[in-house]
């Protein structure tokens, strides 16, 4: 015997309530209803009395409407596929928002009672009222004991009803209802939430943000108060054009993201004229940043998604769209005595700012041109902006690289679709999208895009603050002061000239406090590049720590007391002695491991001293080498008229600098194919100048610093992600060594331009 299945009409009920978290959800769902039905004005009216029994709420649109086959087929229909099958609305062609079929649910959501008048653009003059009292559902035993009432009226009886309501007395009343009206009329009595002025406040922040600005030509919003039609009025979505950054980002699949960046933080005229000098700086005679870059005031871009991001997961993610607006909070005056600005700032109105940034800041997604709840909704840091920018706090001229944007000073919007977005599911409550790995790519891939205007804006305020630096030397002015005054003989000194000796000598111990505090950085520098070094091995040095026992000789030496070793030869397993050897091999490892770790911090590397080149390079290679084999890495050294080249400095800079080269080569073949593995060092002296390459032949530059390869000296940088673009690596081996030439006179560090793998030059004066 076959049974059927029943479904109880409370359960059907109480599926359809939570599927909506609270009553503004509700009437964004009725919204959405309206836009999918090719309404061009949608209407929200609050008639809220004192008596709440009286009190109503109504959703009016103009669009299609609905026959009574529509009614009973799709609307009276739970969980209709009718928006899985049609896709696109039958007019206007737009893509459906809603798809699980169970969105009249929000009238129960709002009230107890609920009534529909909907004419259809098919049948003119003729149309239907629908009604049903909700609290049925709790009454009957199955879901077919509920009815609805379904009756058929005309256009005369709509404009009776519509005078009852009171919906006449509504400003855009004319534009509305008209002879040939079709659209839809959802009245909600017996109300379940108190609709004070709060939470009509409320309403309206949430509708300003449901609809991106740009569809408001073809769907207009209101929002009324039936007591006080002054109120509100047409919902005006955000827009703002006093932004100081405005970023536009579309990616169409593939592994490539287009980027147009807007500039506008920044006064034009001053920065050609009075800070033009800025263009003079290295970093500032390149693409983008030239003048001419500034004058075209927006600039385009292509960023490269690694190429270790998973394939089948960019598919999944599909097409999107991101705009996102900075918006400084407050502007500084940063005038120094003499009135000289370090930054040449376009003014603006802060209060004005603030007040939008209030109401319209954060990064929110917009589907089918609907918002996703909660998204940037009261400060909801979806991102993790907050976080990323603690772990990074530095300024955005104090040094290059680091730079992150506060989650308050951003307003963006997110464009997917559920036709191109398949991988988005909602979350039951509908109350955002499922957490998944296609998601938590997706975000990683709008933080990359978030990253190239922090890079953008980080370049030209860091030079803008180097510029200043040199154009007003305070700090060599004080040491100058300081040394004049230290070396006056006068012993008759004026009380002024006596505070002054007694500043200059606090200045001089103040700068030798700052040297031990330069040997102590350089350290840590040292440490790091240690820690750096031993990420790289982790697995490694792992396994041996599990498998270590004590002195194998030992253990030998007790075994064979027992056990002859010949009575085991040619066993592969249940072999004692072959896993001695093993053992042995790897107390080896650790025995390196520890000699390069203890060498690498020992204090003689601490000192200021002469370091002969041509020594500490054969020496670092030859540290290197035992690990570098059991990785199958061949190592090579060539010295070049090096002999009595020495430099002035700390032999742990070096090992920060070199060390870093060597691990970066390490992880560049671990993802690579290369069955000859090589890394080519090669030190020579160039008219009083150590030029020394490094050079493997591993996979190279990540592509997505293509354009901009110098990006990876930057802090926090790295192309070692996992398949989800999750960073893993730490981002600073390249910044630390930066770091260390920038200290070293007459010093730099490049990328060196090779055929196949990877290439960096670091110069060094010799002594």
């Amino acid at each position: 015997m076959k049974i059927p299945f029943a479904i109880s009409a409370r359960t059907a009920h109480l599926i359809g309530m939570e599927n909506f978290a609270n009553a503004e959800g509700a009437i964004v769902e009725l919204v959405k209803n309206a836009y999918d039905a090719d309404a061009e004005t949608c209407v929200v009216v609050a008639d809220i009395r004192e008596d709440k029994a009286k009190s109503k709420l109504f959703i009016i649109d103009n669009g299609s409407g609905m026959t009574d086959e529509i009614i009973v087929k799709h609307w009276m229909t739970i969980g209709t596929d009718d928006k899985l099958l049609n896709a696109r609305s039958s007019s206007k062609k737009r893509v459906k928002s809603g798809a699980k079929g169970i969105g009249r649910f929000a009238l129960n959501r709002l009230g107890t009672s609920a009534e529909m008048l909907s004419f259809a653009s098919s049948e003119l003059g003729k149309g239907y009222v629908w009604n049903v009292d909700w609290k049925k559902f709790d009454q009957a035993r199955v879901l077919s004991d509920v009815e609805a009432n379904l009756e058929e009226i005309t256009l005369d009886c709509l404009v009776g009803k519509l005078n009852e309501y009171g919906i006449d007395k509504l400003p855009i009343y004319d534009k509305l209802v008209s002879e040939n009206f079709h659209g839809t009329i959802l009245c909600i009595s017996h109300l379940n939430d108190d609709w004070n002025d709060d939470a009509l406040n409320g309403l309206l922040k949430n509708l300003e943000m449901l609809i991106p600005a740009e569809l408001q030509s073809s769907f207009e919003l209101y929002l009324y108060k039936m007591h006080d039609l002054q109120w509100s009025g047409k919902v005006n979505p955000m827009e703002y054009e006093d932004y100081d950054y405005k970023i536009s980002a579309q990616y169409e699949g593939g592994r490539e993201i287009q980027i147009k960046i807007e500039r506008n933080e920044l006064n034009f005229s001053k920065l050609e004229t009075l800070y033009s000098k800025v263009f003079l700086r290295d970093a500032m005679k390149v693409a983008p940043f030239r003048l001419e870059d500034f004058q075209k005031r927006e600039i385009t871009q292509t960023i490269q998604i690694n190429e270790k991001v998973d394939a089948n997961l960019l598919e999944q993610v599909g097409k999107f769209g991101f705009t996102f607006f900075f918006l400084k909070n407050t502007l500084k005056d940063d005038r120094d005595k003499d009135g000289n600005q370090k930054y040449p700032y376009n003014l603006f109105d802060e209060s004005a700012r603030t007040h939008w940034l209030d109401r319209f800041g954060g990064v929110r997604i917009y589907r089918d041109e609907f918002r996703v709840r909660p998204y940037g909704e009261n400060g909801d840091d979806w991102l993790g902006l907050g976080r990323r920018q603690a772990k990074s706090p530095g300024g955005v001229g104090q040094k290059m690289g680091g730079y992150r944007i506060r989650p308050n000073q951003i307003a963006g919007v997110v464009k997917i679709s559920r036709l191109t977005n398949a991988a988005f599911e909602d979350k039951s409550s509908r109350e955002g999208i499922q957490e998944n790995e296609a998601f938590a790519l997706f975000k990683n891939l709008l933080l990359q895009i978030i990253s190239v205007f922090e890079l953008d804006r980080n370049t030209v305020m860091y030079n803008l603050s180097e510029l200043y630096k040199e154009e007003h030397p305070q700090t060599a002015q004080a040491k100058e002061i300081a040394n004049k005054a230290l070396e006056s003989k006068d012993e008759n000194l004026s009380k002024e000239a006596e505070d002054l000796k007694i500043l200059a000598a606090d200045y001089k111990s103040l700068e030798t406090e700052l040297s031990d505090k330069e040997a102590e950085l350089s350290m840590l520098r040292g440490l790091a590049s240690m820690g750096i070094s031993s990420a790289t091995f982790t697995h490694e040095l792992r396994s041996v720590m599990l498998r270590l026992l004590p002195r194998n000789e030992l253990l030998k030496n007790i075994l064979l007391q027992y056990l002859p070793e010949k009575q085991f030869e040619g066993m592969r397993f249940d072999n004692p002695y072959r896993e001695l050897r093993n053992m042995k091999e790897e107390d080896e490892k650790l025995y390196n491991w520890l000699l390069y770790s203890l060498n690498s911090i020992r204090r003689s590397k601490r000192d200021w001293v002469d370091i002969d080149l041509s020594t500490y390079f054969t020496l670092f290679i030859e540290s290197w080498k035992p690990i570098l084999l059991r990785k199958l890495i061949h190592i090579d050294l060539q010295l070049i008229n090096m002999d009595g080249a020495f430099i002035k400095g700390f032999e742990m800079d070096l090992d920060s600098i070199f060390n870093n080269f060597v691990t970066n080569s390490i992880s560049a073949f671990l993802a690579s194919n290369e069955e000859n593995k090589t890394i080519s060092v090669s030190v020579s002296n160039d008219h009083g100048y150590a030029v020394i390459d490094f050079v493997d032949n591993g996979i190279g530059l990540s592509q997505e610093y293509k354009n901009t390869p110098d990006v990876i000296f930057n802090a926090f940088e790295t192309s070692i992600v996992d398949n989800q673009n999750n960073k893993i690596g730490t981002g600073m081996g390249l910044f630390i060594a930066k770091g260390i030439i920038s200290k070293y006179p007459d010093a730099m560090i490049a990328l060196l331009p090779v055929e196949k793998g990877f290439g960096i030059r670091t110069i060094l004066k010799i002594k």
